[in-house]
């Protein structure tokens, strides 16, 4: 289990619980050009970093970007981590638990500079 999904829990009814992180506003897709600059077999923040100094990006900022010129090519740095919430019943029908439950989390996202929330239907 993932440290962040130990230290946030589930709701006080247990119809929701963090159950991972999500890239967003998508998860950061790697290329052989990366692989090319990589000093070693692991590609860690640091080795990303230097393979896009030499021309590397986001393999998906790079489709979108080549569909709608307006669209920018996020960095390594501005892809972001939001805290992937797992839905057991309906947040409409559990409106105060959702609310709770998110406020409680509102001080871990901040300190761990989370993006926000994202949501995984179960039920």
């Amino acid at each position: 289990m993932n440290d962040i999904v130990a230290k946030c829990g589930k709701s006080t009814a247990g119809h929701f619980e963090v159950v991972d992180t999500i890239g967003v506003p998508h998860p950061y897709c790697i290329t052989p050009k990366h692989l090319q600059y990589s000093d070693s077999h692991i590609l860690d923040k640091h080795s990303i970093e230097h393979a896009e100094s030499k021309g590397a990006v986001c393999d998906i900022c790079k489709k979108i970007h080549n569909k709608d010129y307006s669209k920018p090519i996020l960095s390594f740095a501005e892809h972001k981590q939001a805290l992937l919430v797992a839905c057991y019943a309906d947040p409409k029908d559990n409106d105060s638990e959702i609310k709770e439950f998110l406020m409680s989390l509102k001080p871990i996202c901040e300190a761990e500079h989370y993006a926000g929330f994202a949501f995984l239907k179960k039920f």
